[in-house]
């Protein structure tokens, strides 16, 4: 299961009145009545965010959420059309790992989302962002496929942060947050 769309998204409010609970949130395969409605599950009933589980993927009939909010002046309802693929966002990447290479050069070493289905099949690619400790503003490399990258021309003994994003490959969807930052240590 997939988170594939946040509730916060529709912010405090639905139709301009502030939101107290989701009593409903189902979702089904096109917009036809005929479909069959399934509950798009929560972990608590106060969370954000819902996951449908089993997705069709590369379907041109949308997928519809209905988002039931109750408030002490009623029930108000909002009908979310969405694509699968154009909204999803990839976890950050994990275990991102620096070491430095002789001749001036850091390499950096990640791990695709431990969430991402078949990153075999459903390809990502990553930016990389770093900054030398102290620095103000990051640099950043990319798009590049593969989960390792040589920076040249660092710094032999400076600290530097280092962060790495994923995005699908063909574009979907939007990217992940940065990971958690890696920081080399000074030497």
């Amino acid at each position: 299961a997939h988170k594939l769309l946040s509730l916060s998204s529709l912010g405090p409010t639905m139709g301009g009145v502030k939101v107290q609970e989701c009593a409903s949130r189902v979702h089904r395969l096109g917009v036809t009545i005929q479909q069959e409605s399934q509950l798009c599950v929560q972990l608590t009933p106060e969370a954000t965010s819902c996951s449908i589980p089993d997705v069709h993927l590369f379907s041109a009939v949308p997928h519809v959420l209905n988002v039931t909010a109750l408030n002490p002046g009623g029930a108000t309802s909002s009908f979310l059309a969405f694509i699968a693929e154009h909204i999803i966002q990839p976890d950050p990447p994990e275990a991102v790992v620096l070491s430095r290479v002789p001749g001036q050069r850091l390499q950096v070493q990640w791990q695709p989302p431990s969430s991402w289905p078949f990153p075999e099949v459903f390809s990502l690619k990553y930016r990389i962002r770093y900054r030398r400790h102290g620095a103000s503003r990051f640099r950043q490399v990319g798009p590049i496929e593969a989960t390792t990258f040589t920076l040249r021309a660092t710094r032999p003994h400076a600290r530097y942060h280092i962060q790495v994003s994923a995005q699908d490959l063909t574009n979907y969807g939007e990217p992940s947050d940065w990971s958690l930052p890696a920081v080399t240590l000074d030497k």
